[in-house]
């Protein structure tokens, strides 16, 4: 007895191979949490590249020299590169999850917690940097 057929194997059918989504496609109440919390980020980079600007006046202790300039620099100058170029990445991957109909809402949390982590980090290295040998 041969089962070549596929009506013998499936009388019904053959199976869907495409499962159902059972979450809910993003509404509009997605898409405004989503635009806020993005909103959120550019005063955040703000204030955060302000906070790295302050806390270079750390360097005025070490006029005489001993600091570590370069890294102060970098702090100063990446912070914001890195903060805006974060914002984009997250704002692409949270358009592509709004054109697949997905909640996009964890991208603009995830954005906002990296500009925090990114000013953690630049302050961090500005503290280090400016500690006299």
């Amino acid at each position: 007895m041969k089962q070549d057929d596929a009506d013998d194997l499936f009388p019904l059918g053959r199976p869907d191979r495409h499962t159902l989504s059972i979450h809910t496609p993003a509404g509009w109440k997605d898409l405004a949490v989503t635009l806020t919390l993005f909103g959120l980020t550019l005063p955040m980079l703000a204030v955060g590249w302000f906070g790295v600007v302050l806390s270079m006046m750390a360097f005025d202790a070490c006029a005489g020299g001993g600091c570590n300039d370069t890294a102060g620099s970098v702090a100063w100058i990446g912070f914001p590169i890195a903060a805006v170029v974060s914002i984009a990445l997250w704002a692409s991957l949270a358009e592509r999850r709004r054109r697949a109909r997905r909640r996009a809402w964890m991208c603009g949390a995830a954005a906002v917690l990296t500009i925090v982590a990114l000013f953690a980090l630049a302050a961090t290295v500005v503290h280090f940097a400016a500690q006299p040998d």
